[in-house]
């Protein structure tokens, strides 16, 4: 049978704290303290503002895409049409100048639904999330609606 076998500090070790540091001493002193006060105090640098720090570019498809998913969160919007891999003429577009955007949306909506009603929800959604996701301002958002389509059925009881 074995019994485990605690480590213990002898008095030539210095503890350590939680981060593997060395712990302080009761007098407010730790072993290396005489070292680094002969050592010249280093200046931390302020921070650069976010402005001077770099650029962030998002291509226009991520907005195009982000701006299309957001479309098809709204109820009552069926299809936006996305622009893919096969697809050439995109249906959804953004241009971007700047931190300034510009969309169009091609959407099929729910019948009978008050177009302009979920137009200007579709509008107020997508101008939202694009904003907190990419940090751009929408100028405009110009939506076509090029379909209605009858709703889902209902399972019956």
């Amino acid at each position: 049978m074995t019994t485990p076998v605690g480590h213990r500090a002898t008095p030539s070790e210095a503890p350590a704290d939680v981060r593997g540091l060395p712990a302080q001493r009761p007098g407010g002193t730790s072993p290396g303290d005489a070292a680094r006060s002969a050592a010249p105090a280093r200046r931390v640098r302020p921070a650069v503002p976010a402005e001077r720090r770099g650029r962030t570019d998002i291509p226009e498809r991520v907005v195009s895409r982000i701006a299309a998913r957001a479309a098809g969160e709204v109820a009552r919007v069926r299809e936006v049409r996305e622009r893919g891999p096969l697809t050439f003429t995109g249906r959804t577009r953004a241009t971007v100048d700047g931190d300034l955007t510009a969309l169009r949306l091609e959407v099929s909506v729910e019948y009978p639904a008050p177009l302009r009603q979920l137009t200007e929800a579709v509008r107020r959604h997508v101008a939202d999330r694009v904003a907190l996701l990419t940090g751009l301002h929408i100028g405009h958002i110009d939506i076509a609606v090029t379909g209605v389509v009858p709703p889902p059925p209902e399972d019956g009881p």
